[in-house]
């Protein structure tokens, strides 16, 4: 046998022995534990290396398999338990350099060429040999190797991002990471790292960390973790190569021009330009692709300063850290194009470039880089015009629909104002009046550049210099059709917030400022000049926002400052707002002209501002003269009541009432502004109301509501951010409704009944709207219609509004029964009249069949009931189509947001019937689950109803035992044409609110004690008859429809037998019954029980027991044993026979069928928990213990196998115990 192995080595050298044996010989030496080659892993190894390099070198001609199994049996050895544990105990195994060099050159090819030949088992022998210590030894002695290996693992990842071996590609590159960098801790020579890294690393590494940034490869193809592991190292390999320590003195010498000295040269006299190294080799354009390769430098420039501020940012060096800034921020592409090359950029360009500005600009802000007063005295102030070549470029260059852009803008302002402040008109221009911006996100940019803008300023003491510039910009030549409106939310916000801050006189010369400017450069040139209209329009808009948000006047402020507002006031009103109103037309005519839309618009603005301003003057300010109360003393003396706009003729506004009339605008909605605070005037100064004062004010309410009956006629999908400027066509009918929303509480008393119906129509519609309006309005903190509409009816103001809140309740009832309507409407009306009874005669209606009440039992009360048993028994049904259904559960749940708790007994009593209407004789085929939902909807809310305070009226029309029968006849009736399962969620969910609707009813009979024996007889004669309903489903032999039916009944005997019971066992039943409710009761436990049997019987067939019978059986339960320990008291008394419990068999049964089935029961809370109930009953009542056996044995057991089954504990544990 010894010389068949020795012979082994001759045949593997052999040229005559063919590859296959030569494989299968090597394969069986290695794993033979009887081979005794001299040193034979060497030998196998050497081999296979051999044959390999032989092959790359073109000696020796193999085929593809031969040479993928060769790399296959050479990774086989590497990775073999075999050769672990030789290495583990001593024995050395040389890896010659040439097999490295080899893997190096192949993974080399396949980055440039892509081919993935043998590469996977390339890469397990490379991932063998850097994963053994003994190993990798050839590469850490070999720094030059391990470096080539790594660059040439980083450009296949970056080459070949689609390649089958990515995964494992990254793990060979995570393990060569881990070498270089220990090697390059220890390395002390920095010169020698940092070529190494430039030269070899850098350019790789920086595109790599790119494309990992960029998500270029998901989950599946590589391991977050992994991802982020190579980034860190990638950054730990250019901080510890790049920006040593010891390299300081280098980027001082090329930065800051200082001369090491000689005995600092050393081993660094070749790094004297270590930055510009490394900008070179960043800009070369040859290391990746042109479409790749300016977002790999701009990500790159932040990775590198980032370090570089990492590494050298210590006390005294802010400057040097400065100079690298600018030496790396000269290599992003937006400082070497041209300028017809910048205009040509994409915006994903400049968003790209302008992040990394954004990047640089907050290091040097947040690293206290920049000191205005240190760069001023000592350096020339040369990061100030560096910032201002950068903020040049950016103004010159606008990109507002990139939101960096503005925060880049911003940062500057915070370094410093006067960086921005010679290009002031051109970045309030281009940032902020001129700009076009759609987007939410950048629109917040926007926001908190001019924030930083205005707060800068206000600091400063500078607002009135800030404010010319914008006029300036205003009122320069441009196209002002094309501009947007230039208060939106965002900016109007921001100059609100600023302007609160300022003192009166800094305001003053602000608004002085404007309005001179507005009679200087515009008002004269203003007739038949539609871009001299439009500049007015923005002037009137300033104005507007300066005059709202100024600090109000009082008793404590300085007499000049008080004078001069007046003066100020006297002039805008003379000098302004009566020239500008001049300008309107005599006569409405055809179209009018843009510009006198935009003039009318204008001067509507101002002139409501005027009197807004001036009325909260008068009230704040005692020694405020209003210019209005000399103005007024000639219209006085014709009437004592206030004008809109103090010094015009009535006719005069009936001209201009007239002409704005034809359009949905913002003159019409100041117009109705100014009548609304004609409103309050009145009622400040007419006390008690005359006759005129009443008469104007209605005339004035129904004015301002007006034309909403135009404007809401068509559904609106816009939506408004607040601002009075940016009142629209489009945004009208929003701003007119806020308006008449606001205000309600003012205008209803004036408001005629017609009109107060149309306010609640109005309501109930805007609450009606589109999924698509909702999803859009959610995105953005706009006002819409249904925002509108939603905060009133939620306001509690909303029930004390009583003409509203009642023409409300009335309209859901008409919108309810127009739907209902699509069934016969003539069977409907006669049968039902209750649902088409008009708002003016419903109170009156009820209100009299309440006065006519008299003693108990004299009012029929039979009428209406009747009525509904008879659509119910006769099986009439209203069909409703699913998108009907849909839309009575949207009024439902408007209902359910009003407080039914505190309605009127004539609206109780109402929507009583009208809820019990629809639950009734209402039925979508379509959709079972939505009919479910409907009729838990329905009943949820009938409870509801039955807490409030007027809940009794609902007994002067209605016998509690009639309600009772309604409900179940058309729940029996429902249960068969349902196709649904017993224990569908929402079925069981039904029969929980229905037996807390029924309970209700009778714990309320109770309490008023109103014909106790008449209606608990009546009820339970009902339920006595409904037998023939589970018989009539017997006989058509329908399980399903008899389990459903059988759960309804169990459902109403218990909750009559839980409430029956109480109240018979504490006998508080009156004296002239005393025997009837407990045979009622008796009753009631009797029906029980059969059908108890009835569901056992039926419901045997693998099906566990429901809820319903769970709670009704816990029932059964409970009163019999109080009635049985009550009759033992009395028999133990007369000394007689004890009497025998009743149905123990049932309950011993049903007491088995649990101990089984409780484990099971676990995933559902609701029979759980019934089921623990009725076992603790059970276990405290020893008459109905079964003779053999414990069950405190058997139910411990049973509970532990609930316990101990649930590896995660059963989700219904937290509801037992809240």
């Amino acid at each position: 046998m010894a010389a068949v192995y020795s012979g082994i080595s001759v045949k593997l050298k052999s040229k005559t022995t063919s590859w296959e044996d030569k494989l299968k010989l090597a394969h069986f030496a290695w794993i033979s534990h009887q081979c005794f080659l001299p040193n034979k892993e060497q030998v196998l190894l050497d081999w296979a290396r051999q044959s390999l390099v032989a092959f790359y070198k073109k000696k020796l001609e193999l085929k593809e398999d031969i040479v993928e199994r060769l790399w296959i049996y050479v990774d086989n050895i590497l990775h073999s338990r075999k050769l672990q544990n030789l290495l583990k105990n001593g024995k050395t195994i040389n890896l010659q350099i040439s097999l490295v060099k080899m893997i190096n050159e192949r993974i080399s090819e396949f980055s440039l060429s892509g081919s993935e030949r043998n590469m996977c088992a390339l890469l397990n022998c490379c991932q063998g040999i850097l994963s053994t210590p003994a190993l990798v030894v050839i590469y850490t002695a070999k720094q030059e190797l391990l470096v080539a290996l790594l660059s040439h693992l980083c450009w296949s990842a970056c080459r070949q991002p689609e390649s089958a071996v990515t995964a494992q590609l990254f793990e060979v590159i995570h393990l060569a990471l881990s070498h270089y960098l220990s090697i390059q801790q220890q390395q002390a020579n920095p010169r020698r790292v940092f070529v190494d890294v430039t030269g070899h690393l850098l350019q790789p590494c920086l595109v790599l960390r790119h494309l990992l940034s960029g998500g270029t490869w998901t989950q599946g193809q590589l391991r977050q973790v992994l991802s982020r592991d190579v980034r860190s190292q990638i950054e730990a390999m250019l901080r510890g190569g790049v920006f040593r320590p010891d390299m300081l003195s280098s980027y001082k010498e090329e930065l800051l021009d200082q001369q090491q000295s000689d005995s600092k040269m050393g081993t660094m006299k070749s790094l004297l330009a270590p930055l510009d190294t490394v900008a070179t080799r960043l800009i070369g354009a040859d290391f990746c692709k042109p479409c790749l390769h300016s977002s790999v430098v701009a990500s790159s420039v932040a990775l590198l300063y980032r370090l570089f501020l990492d590494s050298y940012l210590k006390d005294g060096n802010q400057f040097l850290c400065f100079k690298a800034l600018a030496r790396l921020f000269g290599c992003l592409r937006m400082l070497h194009l041209q300028e017809d090359q910048l205009k040509a950029l994409s915006i994903s360009d400049w968003t790209t470039e302008l992040l990394v500005v954004e990047q640089l600009l907050n290091f040097v802000a947040s690293n206290n880089i920049y000191n205005v007063a240190a760069d001023r005295i000592r350096h020339e102030e040369a990061q100030f015009h560096f910032y201002r070549h950068l903020a040049e470029l950016l103004i010159n260059h606008s990109q507002a629909s990139v939101p960096a852009w503005f925060r880049c803008l911003k940062t500057l302002m915070s370094l410093n104002h006067l960086i921005l402040e010679p290009d002031l008109d051109d970045l309030l221009s281009s940032a902020w009046i001129d700009a076009e911006i759609m987007e939410f996100r950048t629109k917040k940019a926007q926001e908190v550049l001019i924030d930083t803008l205005f707060q800068t300023y206000a600091k400063l003491r500078q607002v009135p210099r800030l404010f010319e510039e914008v006029l300036r910009v205003i009122c320069c030549p441009a196209a002002e059709t094309l501009r947007q409106p230039m208060l939106t939310s965002g900016p109007s916000t921001v100059l609100c917030a600023c302007l609160l801050e300022l003192p009166p006189n800094q305001i003053l010369d602000t608004w002085s400022l404007v309005l001179e400017k507005f009679q200087s450069v515009v008002l004269p040139w203003l007739q038949s000049d539609l871009d001299m209209a439009l500049k007015s329009l923005s002037l009137s808009s300033l104005l507007h926002c300066i005059m709202f948000n100024m600090r109000s006047l009082d008793s404590s402020t300085p007499v000049p400052i008080i004078r001069r507002m007046q003066c100020v006031m006297e002039r805008m009103l003379g000098d302004l707002v009566k020239p500008l109103l001049a300008l309107l037309p005599g006569s409405p005519g055809p179209e009018p002209e843009l510009w006198v839309q935009k003039v009318s618009d204008s001067a509507l603005l101002l002139s409501y501002t005027w009197m807004q301003v001036d009325a909260m003057l008068s009230l704040n300010c005692g020694q405020y003269h209003s210019v209005a109360e000399d103005l007024t003393k000639d219209a006085l003396k014709v009437s004592n009541l206030p004008s809109l706009l103090p010094g015009l003729e009535a006719q005069h506004w009936k001209k201009v009432e007239q002409f704005i009339a034809q359009s949905n605008s913002l003159s019409r909605y100041c117009l109705k502004q100014l009548y609304l605070q004609k409103v309050k005037r009145t009622l400040l100064q007419a006390s008690p109301l005359s006759e005129e004062a009443l008469h104007t004010l209605r005339y004035d309410a129904a004015y301002i509501l007006g034309s909403v009956k135009d404007s809401l006629s068509q559904k609106t999908v816009a939506s408004w951010d607040g601002q009075v400027g940016t009142v629209c066509a489009s945004t009208y009918p929003i701003a007119h409704w806020h308006l008449i929303v606001s205000n309600l509480t003012i205008l209803i008393p004036y408001l005629c009944l017609d009109d107060v119906r149309y306010v609640a129509s109005v309501l109930l519609r805007t609450l009606s709207t589109s999924k698509a309006q909702e999803g859009a309005a959610d995105e953005k903190p706009y006002i819409t219609l249904e925002k509108v509409s939603t905060a009133l009816l939620h306001s509690p103001l909303f029930p004390e509004m009583q003409s509203l809140h009642s023409a409300f309740l009335m309209c859901i009832v008409a919108r309810c029964s127009s739907i209902l309507c699509s069934g016969d409407q003539g069977l409907l009306s006669q049968q039902l009249p209750w649902l088409f009874e008009k708002d003016c005669t419903v109170v009156a209606h009820w209100e009299t069949r309440f006065a006519k009440v008299g003693p108990e039992g004299v009012e029929p009360r039979r009428e209406i009931a009747q009525s509904l048993l008879s659509l119910v028994k006769s099986d009439f049904l209203i069909h409703l189509e699913e998108e009907q259904l849909e839309s009575l559960l949207g009024l439902l749940q408007v209902i359910s947001t009003l407080h039914l708790d505190s309605l009127l007994p004539p609206y109780h009593v109402h929507y009583f019937l009208l809820l019990l209407s629809m639950a009734v004789i209402t039925v979508g085929c379509s959709c079972p689950s939505l009919s479910l939902q409907f009729l838990v909807t329905c009943y949820r809310l009938l409870s509801c109803l039955q807490r409030g305070k007027s809940a009794r009226s609902v007994f002067r029309v209605l016998y509690v035992s009639d309600v009772f029968e309604i409900v179940l006849t058309s729940l029996l009736q429902g249960s068969i044409r349902l196709l649904i399962k017993v224990d569908d969620p929402m079925w069981l969910h039904l029969l929980q609110v229905v037996g807390t609707f029924l309970e209700q009813l009778m714990q309320m009979l109770i309490q008023i004690k109103l014909s106790l024996v008449l209606n608990f007889g009546k009820i339970t004669a009902f339920l006595s008859r409904c037998k023939l309903y589970t018989e009539a489903a017997s006989s058509k032999q329908l399980e399903n429809q008899i389990l459903l039916s059988s759960q309804l009944l169990l459902v109403a005997l218990t909750k009559l037998c839980q409430v029956l019971g109480p109240f018979v066992r504490e006998r508080r039943q009156p004296h002239e019954a005393p025997a009837a409710l407990p045979k009622l009761l008796q009753q009631a436990l009797l029906q029980m029980s059969a059908a108890l049997q009835l569901c056992s019987t039926s419901g045997a067939g693998g099906r566990h027991l429901p809820s319903a019978f769970l709670s009704a059986v816990t029932t059964l339960l409970e009163v019999d044993l109080s009635q049985h320990r009550r009759d033992r008291v009395a028999e133990i008394a007369q000394v007689t026979d004890r009497t025998p419990l009743s149905h123990v068999a049932l309950y011993q049964d049903v007491y088995t069928q649990l101990l089984s089935e409780l484990p099971a029961l676990a995933g559902n809370a609701q029979s759980f928990q019934a089921a623990l109930r009725f076992l603790t009953l059970f276990f405290l009542a020893p008459e109905v213990h079964p003779k053999k056996g414990s069950v405190f044995t058997s139910m411990f057991h049973s509970v532990r196998r609930v316990l101990t089954g649930c590896a995660e504990g059963p989700p219904i544990f937290p509801e037992l115990f809240q």
